[in-house]
Protein backbone atom coordinates (compact mmCIF):
# COMPACT_ATOMS: atom_id res chain seq x y z
CA UNK A 1 0.00 0.00 0.00
CA UNK A 2 1.05 3.57 -0.59
CA UNK A 3 2.58 5.34 2.39
CA UNK A 4 0.42 8.47 2.16
CA UNK A 5 -2.56 10.07 0.46
CA UNK A 6 -0.45 12.81 -1.09
CA UNK A 7 -1.72 13.50 -4.60
CA UNK A 8 -4.57 11.03 -4.24
CA UNK A 9 -8.00 12.14 -5.42
CA UNK A 10 -10.86 10.24 -3.78
CA UNK A 11 -13.58 8.74 -5.93
CA UNK A 12 -16.79 10.83 -5.37
CA UNK A 13 -18.98 7.72 -5.52
CA UNK A 14 -17.02 6.14 -2.68
CA UNK A 15 -17.01 9.43 -0.78
CA UNK A 16 -20.80 9.39 -0.93
CA UNK A 17 -20.92 5.89 0.53
CA UNK A 18 -18.57 6.83 3.37
CA UNK A 19 -20.56 10.01 4.10
CA UNK A 20 -23.78 7.96 4.30
CA UNK A 21 -22.30 5.07 6.33
CA UNK A 22 -23.81 6.23 9.63
CA UNK A 23 -27.17 6.31 11.36
CA UNK A 24 -26.95 9.98 12.35
CA UNK A 25 -25.51 12.53 9.92
CA UNK A 26 -24.02 15.71 11.37
CA UNK A 27 -24.51 19.01 9.54
CA UNK A 28 -21.11 19.00 7.75
CA UNK A 29 -21.83 15.59 6.28
CA UNK A 30 -25.31 16.67 5.19
CA UNK A 31 -23.72 19.39 3.10
CA UNK A 32 -21.14 16.94 1.76
CA UNK A 33 -23.84 14.45 0.77
CA UNK A 34 -25.88 17.11 -1.05
CA UNK A 35 -22.75 18.39 -2.76
CA UNK A 36 -21.81 14.93 -3.96
CA UNK A 37 -25.21 13.88 -5.33
CA UNK A 38 -25.43 16.93 -7.60
CA UNK A 39 -22.21 15.86 -9.29
CA UNK A 40 -22.28 13.71 -12.38
CA UNK A 41 -22.03 10.47 -10.42
CA UNK A 42 -21.95 7.00 -11.90
CA UNK A 43 -25.08 5.81 -10.09
CA UNK A 44 -24.75 2.27 -11.36
CA UNK A 45 -21.35 2.12 -9.71
CA UNK A 46 -22.75 3.72 -6.53
CA UNK A 47 -25.42 1.04 -6.21
CA UNK A 48 -23.00 -1.78 -6.99
CA UNK A 49 -20.38 -0.47 -4.56
CA UNK A 50 -23.02 0.03 -1.85
CA UNK A 51 -23.95 -3.63 -2.20
CA UNK A 52 -20.31 -4.75 -2.19
CA UNK A 53 -19.65 -2.67 0.92
CA UNK A 54 -22.91 -3.75 2.63
CA UNK A 55 -24.06 -0.16 3.21
CA UNK A 56 -27.16 -0.05 0.98
CA UNK A 57 -29.56 0.39 3.96
CA UNK A 58 -27.54 3.34 5.28
CA UNK A 59 -27.25 4.85 1.81
CA UNK A 60 -31.02 4.62 1.40
CA UNK A 61 -31.65 6.07 4.87
CA UNK A 62 -29.54 9.16 4.29
CA UNK A 63 -30.34 9.76 0.64
CA UNK A 64 -34.05 9.71 1.52
CA UNK A 65 -33.55 12.07 4.46
CA UNK A 66 -31.09 14.52 2.92
CA UNK A 67 -31.00 14.51 -0.87
CA UNK A 68 -33.84 12.48 -2.39
CA UNK A 69 -34.87 15.46 -4.55
CA UNK A 70 -31.40 15.60 -6.13
CA UNK A 71 -31.04 11.89 -6.91
CA UNK A 72 -32.42 10.34 -10.12
CA UNK A 73 -35.87 8.90 -9.45
CA UNK A 74 -34.82 5.51 -10.78
CA UNK A 75 -32.00 5.34 -8.25
CA UNK A 76 -34.34 6.34 -5.42
CA UNK A 77 -36.72 3.55 -6.39
CA UNK A 78 -33.91 1.00 -6.55
CA UNK A 79 -32.75 2.03 -3.09
CA UNK A 80 -36.28 1.72 -1.72
CA UNK A 81 -36.71 -1.73 -3.27
CA UNK A 82 -33.39 -2.88 -1.86
CA UNK A 83 -34.37 -1.55 1.58
CA UNK A 84 -37.66 -3.44 1.49
CA UNK A 85 -35.92 -6.67 0.49
CA UNK A 86 -33.34 -6.13 3.23
CA UNK A 87 -36.07 -5.63 5.84
CA UNK A 88 -37.73 -8.91 4.88
CA UNK A 89 -34.40 -10.75 4.97
CA UNK A 90 -33.41 -9.24 8.33
CA UNK A 91 -36.70 -10.18 9.95
CA UNK A 92 -36.53 -13.71 8.61
CA UNK A 93 -32.93 -14.23 9.75
CA UNK A 94 -33.72 -12.79 13.19
CA UNK A 95 -36.50 -15.36 13.56
CA UNK A 96 -34.18 -18.09 12.34
CA UNK A 97 -31.56 -17.06 14.88
CA UNK A 98 -34.11 -17.37 17.68
CA UNK A 99 -35.09 -20.82 16.45
CA UNK A 100 -31.47 -22.01 16.40
CA UNK A 101 -30.50 -20.52 19.75
CA UNK A 102 -33.58 -21.96 21.47
CA UNK A 103 -32.54 -25.47 20.44
CA UNK A 104 -28.89 -24.82 21.31
CA UNK A 105 -29.99 -23.78 24.79
CA UNK A 106 -32.11 -26.91 25.15
CA UNK A 107 -29.09 -28.99 24.12
CA UNK A 108 -26.91 -27.26 26.74
CA UNK A 109 -24.72 -25.50 24.17
CA UNK A 110 -22.94 -22.28 25.10
CA UNK A 111 -23.74 -20.13 22.04
CA UNK A 112 -22.81 -16.49 21.48
CA UNK A 113 -24.41 -14.84 18.44
CA UNK A 114 -22.47 -11.92 17.00
CA UNK A 115 -22.57 -9.60 13.98
CA UNK A 116 -25.85 -9.96 12.04
CA UNK A 117 -29.06 -9.21 13.96
CA UNK A 118 -27.47 -8.77 17.38
CA UNK A 119 -24.95 -6.19 16.20
CA UNK A 120 -27.67 -4.40 14.22
CA UNK A 121 -29.59 -3.83 17.46
CA UNK A 122 -26.56 -3.45 19.72
CA UNK A 123 -24.78 -0.79 17.61
CA UNK A 124 -27.36 0.60 15.17
CA UNK A 125 -30.47 0.27 17.39
CA UNK A 126 -32.34 -0.90 14.30
CA UNK A 127 -32.48 -4.44 12.97
CA UNK A 128 -32.81 -3.30 9.34
CA UNK A 129 -29.99 -0.75 9.12
CA UNK A 130 -27.16 -3.28 9.09
CA UNK A 131 -26.88 -5.36 5.92
CA UNK A 132 -26.28 -9.07 6.64
CA UNK A 133 -26.90 -12.22 4.61
CA UNK A 134 -26.06 -14.95 7.10
CA UNK A 135 -25.95 -15.73 10.79
CA UNK A 136 -22.81 -16.08 12.89
CA UNK A 137 -22.71 -17.98 16.17
CA UNK A 138 -19.64 -18.68 18.30
CA UNK A 139 -19.56 -21.80 20.47
CA UNK A 140 -16.91 -23.98 22.13
CA UNK A 141 -15.38 -26.71 20.02
CA UNK A 142 -16.50 -29.17 22.68
CA UNK A 143 -20.14 -28.42 21.79
CA UNK A 144 -19.73 -28.73 18.02
CA UNK A 145 -21.01 -32.31 17.79
CA UNK A 146 -24.25 -31.37 19.57
CA UNK A 147 -24.60 -28.22 17.47
CA UNK A 148 -24.13 -30.26 14.30
CA UNK A 149 -27.02 -32.52 15.24
CA UNK A 150 -29.22 -29.51 16.02
CA UNK A 151 -28.47 -27.94 12.65
CA UNK A 152 -29.34 -31.17 10.83
CA UNK A 153 -32.60 -31.42 12.78
CA UNK A 154 -33.53 -27.92 11.55
CA UNK A 155 -33.10 -28.90 7.92
CA UNK A 156 -29.60 -27.51 7.41
CA UNK A 157 -26.87 -29.29 5.50
CA UNK A 158 -23.17 -28.97 6.21
CA UNK A 159 -21.10 -27.52 3.41
CA UNK A 160 -18.33 -30.00 4.16
CA UNK A 161 -20.00 -32.94 5.93
CA UNK A 162 -16.75 -34.91 6.01
CA UNK A 163 -15.17 -32.12 8.06
CA UNK A 164 -18.02 -32.07 10.56
CA UNK A 165 -17.85 -35.84 10.78
CA UNK A 166 -14.21 -35.50 11.87
CA UNK A 167 -14.63 -32.34 13.92
CA UNK A 168 -12.30 -33.52 16.65
CA UNK A 169 -9.25 -33.71 14.39
CA UNK A 170 -7.21 -30.50 14.16
CA UNK A 171 -6.36 -31.20 10.52
CA UNK A 172 -10.04 -30.78 9.69
CA UNK A 173 -10.66 -27.38 11.26
CA UNK A 174 -12.12 -25.04 8.58
CA UNK A 175 -12.44 -21.26 8.65
CA UNK A 176 -15.95 -21.81 9.95
CA UNK A 177 -18.51 -24.61 10.06
CA UNK A 178 -20.88 -23.59 7.28
CA UNK A 179 -24.50 -24.76 7.09
CA UNK A 180 -27.16 -24.01 4.50
CA UNK A 181 -30.90 -24.60 4.43
CA UNK A 182 -31.72 -25.16 0.77
CA UNK A 183 -35.42 -24.50 1.25
CA UNK A 184 -35.07 -21.11 2.95
CA UNK A 185 -31.59 -20.36 1.55
CA UNK A 186 -30.47 -19.36 5.03
CA UNK A 187 -26.75 -19.68 5.76
CA UNK A 188 -25.38 -20.16 9.25
CA UNK A 189 -21.70 -20.06 10.17
CA UNK A 190 -20.64 -21.69 13.42
CA UNK A 191 -17.31 -20.51 14.81
CA UNK A 192 -15.27 -22.06 17.59
CA UNK A 193 -12.09 -21.07 19.38
CA UNK A 194 -10.25 -23.26 16.84
CA UNK A 195 -11.79 -21.74 13.70
CA UNK A 196 -11.14 -18.18 14.94
CA UNK A 197 -7.56 -18.54 13.79
CA UNK A 198 -7.16 -14.85 12.94
CA UNK A 199 -7.09 -14.06 16.64
CA UNK A 200 -3.37 -13.82 17.49
CA UNK A 201 -4.17 -15.58 20.77
CA UNK A 202 -6.85 -18.25 20.92
CA UNK A 203 -9.92 -16.69 22.58
CA UNK A 204 -11.19 -18.17 25.83
CA UNK A 205 -14.92 -18.41 25.16
CA UNK A 206 -15.75 -19.30 28.74
CA UNK A 207 -14.24 -15.99 29.86
CA UNK A 208 -16.17 -14.09 27.19
CA UNK A 209 -19.35 -15.83 28.36
CA UNK A 210 -18.94 -14.34 31.84
CA UNK A 211 -19.24 -10.81 30.40
CA UNK A 212 -22.17 -11.13 27.98
CA UNK A 213 -24.80 -8.42 27.69
CA UNK A 214 -28.45 -8.65 26.70
CA UNK A 215 -29.76 -7.26 23.42
CA UNK A 216 -33.39 -7.24 22.29
CA UNK A 217 -33.71 -8.67 18.79
CA UNK A 218 -37.17 -8.88 17.21
CA UNK A 219 -38.83 -8.72 20.61
CA UNK A 220 -36.65 -11.31 22.34
CA UNK A 221 -33.59 -10.91 24.55
CA UNK A 222 -30.37 -12.52 23.38
CA UNK A 223 -26.94 -12.62 25.03
CA UNK A 224 -23.99 -11.38 22.98
CA UNK A 225 -20.52 -9.93 23.53
CA UNK A 226 -20.27 -6.95 25.84
CA UNK A 227 -19.34 -3.77 23.99
CA UNK A 228 -15.84 -3.91 25.56
CA UNK A 229 -15.34 -7.40 24.09
CA UNK A 230 -17.20 -6.72 20.85
CA UNK A 231 -14.90 -3.89 19.78
CA UNK A 232 -11.70 -6.00 19.71
CA UNK A 233 -13.63 -8.88 18.12
CA UNK A 234 -14.94 -6.60 15.35
CA UNK A 235 -11.48 -5.17 14.76
CA UNK A 236 -9.96 -8.65 14.46
CA UNK A 237 -12.69 -9.49 11.95
CA UNK A 238 -12.07 -6.32 9.93
CA UNK A 239 -8.32 -6.92 9.90
CA UNK A 240 -8.87 -10.54 8.90
CA UNK A 241 -10.45 -9.35 5.65
CA UNK A 242 -8.24 -6.28 5.12
CA UNK A 243 -11.12 -3.90 6.01
CA UNK A 244 -12.49 -4.38 2.51
CA UNK A 245 -16.05 -3.30 3.42
CA UNK A 246 -17.07 0.12 4.64
CA UNK A 247 -19.67 -1.61 6.82
CA UNK A 248 -16.98 -3.05 9.09
CA UNK A 249 -15.70 0.44 9.87
CA UNK A 250 -19.27 1.65 10.41
CA UNK A 251 -19.78 -1.23 12.87
CA UNK A 252 -16.92 0.08 15.00
CA UNK A 253 -18.11 3.70 14.83
CA UNK A 254 -21.75 2.90 15.56
CA UNK A 255 -20.94 0.62 18.49
CA UNK A 256 -18.75 3.32 20.05
CA UNK A 257 -21.38 6.02 19.58
CA UNK A 258 -24.10 3.80 21.03
CA UNK A 259 -22.20 3.56 24.37
CA UNK A 260 -21.55 6.75 26.29
CA UNK A 261 -20.29 4.71 29.26
CA UNK A 262 -17.91 2.43 27.37
CA UNK A 263 -15.09 1.21 29.60
CA UNK A 264 -12.11 2.02 27.40
CA UNK A 265 -9.56 0.72 29.88
CA UNK A 266 -11.24 -2.70 29.84
CA UNK A 267 -11.51 -2.57 26.03
CA UNK A 268 -7.77 -2.03 25.55
CA UNK A 269 -6.96 -4.56 28.25
CA UNK A 270 -9.01 -7.25 26.53
CA UNK A 271 -7.49 -6.45 23.16
CA UNK A 272 -4.03 -6.77 24.67
CA UNK A 273 -4.91 -10.15 26.20
CA UNK A 274 -5.69 -11.34 22.66
CA UNK A 275 -2.57 -9.61 21.29
CA UNK A 276 -5.00 -7.68 19.08
CA UNK A 277 -4.14 -4.22 20.38
CA UNK A 278 -2.89 -3.02 16.98
CA UNK A 279 -5.98 -4.38 15.26
CA UNK A 280 -8.11 -2.42 17.73
CA UNK A 281 -6.10 0.75 17.23
CA UNK A 282 -6.33 0.32 13.46
CA UNK A 283 -10.11 -0.07 13.60
CA UNK A 284 -10.37 3.03 15.79
CA UNK A 285 -8.08 4.99 13.47
CA UNK A 286 -10.28 4.11 10.48
CA UNK A 287 -13.44 5.07 12.36
CA UNK A 288 -11.80 8.38 13.26
CA UNK A 289 -10.34 9.17 9.83
CA UNK A 290 -13.17 8.03 7.56
CA UNK A 291 -16.30 8.41 9.68
CA UNK A 292 -15.16 11.13 12.11
CA UNK A 293 -16.24 8.93 15.01
CA UNK A 294 -15.87 10.96 18.22
CA UNK A 295 -13.24 9.33 20.42
CA UNK A 296 -12.10 10.47 23.89
CA UNK A 297 -8.82 12.37 23.82
CA UNK A 298 -6.99 9.72 25.82
CA UNK A 299 -8.14 7.08 23.32
CA UNK A 300 -6.98 9.20 20.38
CA UNK A 301 -3.58 9.53 22.06
CA UNK A 302 -3.28 5.75 22.32
CA UNK A 303 -4.31 5.29 18.70
CA UNK A 304 -1.96 7.96 17.37
CA UNK A 305 0.95 6.62 19.41
CA UNK A 306 0.89 3.50 17.23
CA UNK A 307 2.60 4.90 14.14
CA UNK A 308 2.31 1.62 12.30
CA UNK A 309 -1.47 1.51 12.83
CA UNK A 310 -1.77 5.10 11.59
CA UNK A 311 0.32 4.32 8.51
CA UNK A 312 -1.81 1.29 7.70
CA UNK A 313 -4.99 3.34 8.20
CA UNK A 314 -3.72 5.91 5.68
CA UNK A 315 -3.00 3.17 3.19
CA UNK A 316 -6.41 1.59 3.69
CA UNK A 317 -8.13 4.96 3.34
CA UNK A 318 -6.73 5.28 -0.16
CA UNK A 319 -7.84 1.77 -1.06
CA UNK A 320 -11.34 2.29 0.38
CA UNK A 321 -11.88 5.61 -1.41
CA UNK A 322 -10.53 4.37 -4.73
CA UNK A 323 -12.99 3.59 -7.53
CA UNK A 324 -10.75 0.91 -8.97
CA UNK A 325 -10.85 -2.61 -7.57
CA UNK A 326 -7.27 -3.29 -6.52
CA UNK A 327 -6.24 -6.78 -5.50
CA UNK A 328 -3.63 -7.60 -2.88
CA UNK A 329 -0.83 -9.92 -3.93
CA UNK A 330 0.22 -12.90 -1.83
CA UNK A 331 3.33 -11.12 -0.50
CA UNK A 332 1.15 -8.08 0.22
CA UNK A 333 -1.31 -10.16 2.20
CA UNK A 334 1.52 -11.77 4.16
CA UNK A 335 3.05 -8.38 4.90
CA UNK A 336 -0.30 -6.94 6.03
CA UNK A 337 -0.82 -9.75 8.51
CA UNK A 338 2.74 -9.46 9.78
CA UNK A 339 2.10 -5.78 10.56
CA UNK A 340 -1.07 -6.57 12.50
CA UNK A 341 0.81 -7.98 15.50
CA UNK A 342 3.37 -5.80 17.31
CA UNK A 343 6.85 -7.24 17.51
CA UNK A 344 8.87 -8.45 14.54
CA UNK A 345 9.07 -12.09 15.59
CA UNK A 346 5.46 -12.22 16.80
CA UNK A 347 4.22 -10.63 13.58
CA UNK A 348 6.12 -13.06 11.38
CA UNK A 349 4.94 -16.00 13.46
CA UNK A 350 1.30 -14.85 13.17
CA UNK A 351 1.47 -14.29 9.41
CA UNK A 352 3.28 -17.56 8.77
CA UNK A 353 0.71 -19.50 10.80
CA UNK A 354 -2.15 -18.07 8.75
CA UNK A 355 -0.29 -18.68 5.50
CA UNK A 356 -0.26 -22.45 6.08
CA UNK A 357 -3.56 -22.96 7.98
CA UNK A 358 -5.95 -24.83 5.63
CA UNK A 359 -9.28 -23.21 4.79
CA UNK A 360 -12.39 -24.19 2.84
CA UNK A 361 -10.93 -23.26 -0.54
CA UNK A 362 -8.10 -25.69 0.05
CA UNK A 363 -10.62 -28.50 0.48
CA UNK A 364 -12.41 -27.28 -2.65
CA UNK A 365 -9.21 -27.36 -4.66
CA UNK A 366 -8.48 -30.99 -3.87
CA UNK A 367 -10.03 -33.58 -1.57
CA UNK A 368 -7.42 -35.64 0.21
CA UNK A 369 -8.04 -38.83 2.21
CA UNK A 370 -8.11 -38.34 5.97
CA UNK A 371 -4.58 -39.78 6.52
CA UNK A 372 -3.17 -37.24 4.02
CA UNK A 373 -4.95 -34.20 5.49
CA UNK A 374 -1.70 -32.71 6.91
CA UNK A 375 -0.61 -32.11 3.30
CA UNK A 376 -3.07 -29.22 3.11
CA UNK A 377 -0.48 -27.22 5.06
CA UNK A 378 1.85 -27.48 2.05
CA UNK A 379 -0.90 -27.00 -0.57
CA UNK A 380 -2.32 -23.79 0.92
CA UNK A 381 0.63 -21.47 0.14
CA UNK A 382 0.65 -22.78 -3.43
CA UNK A 383 -3.06 -22.04 -3.81
CA UNK A 384 -2.65 -18.52 -2.41
CA UNK A 385 0.21 -17.79 -4.80
CA UNK A 386 -1.87 -19.06 -7.70
CA UNK A 387 -4.87 -16.94 -6.66
CA UNK A 388 -3.16 -13.68 -5.66
CA UNK A 389 0.12 -13.84 -7.56
CA UNK A 390 3.78 -13.73 -6.63
CA UNK A 391 4.22 -10.00 -6.64
CA UNK A 392 2.59 -6.62 -7.03
CA UNK A 393 0.32 -6.47 -10.02
CA UNK A 394 -0.78 -3.45 -12.01
CA UNK A 395 -2.33 -0.89 -9.70
CA UNK A 396 -1.65 -3.03 -6.66
CA UNK A 397 -0.68 -0.83 -3.74
CA UNK A 398 -0.63 -3.66 -1.26
CA UNK A 399 1.69 -3.54 1.75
Amino acid sequence: MADSLQGFVACPEKQLLVSCARTHVAAPFEGQIRGLVVENLDWEFVLEAATDNSVSPLLNLNVQAIAADAVPIGVVEQLKAAARANTVRCLFLAGELHRILDLFQTAGILAIPYKGPVLAEQAYANLTLRDFDDLDVILPQRDLAKAHEVMLSLGYHARFPEIQANHSGSAFIPGEYNYRNEKSRAVVELHTELTLRHFPVRPNLDEFAQRLERVTVAGKNLATFSAEDALPVLCVHGSKDFWERILWIADVAELIQSRTNLNWEATFRRAESLRAQRMLRLGLALADKLLRCPLPEEVLKQVRSDHEAIAIAQELEKRILSCGAVGISSPGRFRFRQRMVPGLLAGWRYSARLAVAPAEEDWNMIRLPVPLAPLYVALRPLRLLRKYGWGVGKGDTSP
